[in-house]
């Protein structure tokens, strides 16, 4: 039985919690497969990461769609799909990795800290895109850099997209909304 959780909302660490939420009680009330609508400006790379190994981990096949904008780190959990569709005329943006800082100051070790923290989230982002694409020509770190925006037919020449089709609700037993 198909369930669909509505993902349209930045990925924080409450949205998360939101959305591993949906999931596991849409699992829980009979799923065999999650259809995850997402449309997201991206957000917290953490929280990022972290619902792409919470999908993957999930006991059902997951389907992801993109609805409209899928942005930043919201790609990788668009990524954890075995099946990964998109509307005609959405898009997906990938861009250089950034921090927002709450903190007024921060010594040497702390901002080198950082530095390695954000190159490993870009690798680690990167990893992603060759895993679950399977293609090695594809120079996704430079895509990044490059601030690109893929529209879903370039997106399925890349690998990043299994089939580009209409949005549709008609084979969903039950739906689920991640509340922003």
């Amino acid at each position: 039985m198909l369930h669909t959780v509505h993902f349209l909302c930045p990925v924080t660490a409450q949205t998360l919690s939101s959305f591993q939420q949906c999931c596991l009680q849409a699992v829980g009330n009979g799923a065999s497969s999650l259809l995850i609508h997402i449309s997201s400006g991206g957000g917290d790379l953490i929280s990022g990461f972290t619902a792409y190994h919470f999908l993957k981990s999930l006991p059902v096949s997951v389907i992801t769609h993109n609805i409209s904008n899928v942005e930043s780190v919201a790609n990788v959990i668009f990524m954890a799909g075995t099946e990964r569709r998109a509307n005609p005329g959405s898009r997906f943006l990938l861009h250089p990795l950034h921090w927002g800082f709450t903190t007024p100051a921060a010594d040497h070790a702390r901002m080198v800290e950082w530095s390695k923290c954000l190159d490993n989230d870009f690798q680690r982002f990167i990893n992603v895109l060759n895993s679950e694409t399977k293609r090695n020509d594809v120079d996704w770190g430079a895509l990044i850099n490059a601030a690109t925006i893929l529209d879903a037919d370039t997106a399925a020449a890349n690998g990043m997209v299994t089939s580009v089709t209409k949005a549709t609700l008609s084979n969903s037993a039950a739906n689920w909304w991640v509340t922003c």
